[in-house]
């Protein structure tokens, strides 16, 4: 059973890479071998490491449904974007997906607005067509907005529900490899320290590597939105990044709750 649930997730995670080069149009077929290619290098991964009984590198490797929330929302924001970019590219503007991105880019333009800053700093370019302009808003809007929702969603399932639901056999450094304590008793306060960083830090990037082209990386922006790829790949990461650090937190905080109270 373990060898099918490495199989069936390598193959998703090729799956889920290789949808932009498949669905969009303007793909050729040098971008589909190579995203094949890329899928196939991070699905080997994924199997070797789902396929060993010992830990690797994915944290809560044996507390379902962690990981697969993470996989689930990430193929989502990938699939959504890429319809959206679709939509544009085969000139169908009244598509249901445009008219949502557009109300809720709407909404989500106000003051201090993560979407909203990430937009000014991305079309601070002049020579982004209006297309290209278009595809920007939509496409951050919905990555943004697919990411922060199912990420509140996820935490709050691990607060309502008992997860991990095997606690009497759950293994701390299994399921968290590189979470090192150097004292038992001192675990619950490190891995709220841990989580409440992880927190901060989803923060900073949800609001800072849109400005990375801004200070001193002016070369990242030469063309990388004019392909539709990229573009897919650039607005999933940006949000898929920093709502899974905070997911990661959510996780950390509900098991140094179990901690403290099995502790008392």
């Amino acid at each position: 059973m373990r060898l099918l649930g490495a199989i069936f997730r390598a193959l998703w995670v090729v799956a889920v890479v290789a949808i932009p080069s498949l669905l969009l149009p303007s793909a050729s077929q040098g971008s589909v071998e190579f995203a094949l290619i890329i899928g196939g290098i991070i699905g080997i991964f994924t199997f070797f490491e789902y396929g060993s009984s010992a830990p690797g590198f994915v944290d809560f490797r044996f507390a379902p449904p962690y990981n697969r929330f993470r996989a689930f929302t990430i193929g989502v924001q990938v699939v959504a974007v890429t319809l959206i970019c679709r939509s544009v590219e085969l000139g169908l503007n009244d598509a249901a997906i445009l008219d949502w991105a557009q109300q809720a880019a709407i909404a989500l333009d106000f003051e201090f607005s993560p979407v909203a800053m990430a937009i000014d700093a991305a079309l601070k370019d002049a020579r982004f067509s209006d297309t290209t302009a278009i595809l920007l808003v939509y496409s951050i809007t919905t990555s943004f907005v697919i990411g922060v929702g199912m990420t509140l969603a996820f935490a709050v399932l691990l607060w309502v529900f008992a997860w991990p639901r095997d606690r009497l056999n759950f293994n701390l450094w299994a399921n968290l490899p590189t979470f090192q304590p150097k004292d038992g008793t001192e675990i619950p306060k490190r891995l709220r320290r841990d989580a409440y960083f992880n927190i901060i830090l989803g923060v900073v990037l949800i609001y800072g590597l849109p400005l990375i082209p801004t200070y001193g990386f002016s070369w990242l922006t030469v063309d990388v939105f004019e392909n539709n790829q990229a573009m897919v790949w650039a607005t999933t990461l940006w949000a898929f990044l920093a709502t899974s650090l905070i997911a990661r937190a959510a996780a950390m905080l509900k098991i140094a709750r179990i901690l403290s109270r099995a502790q008392e």
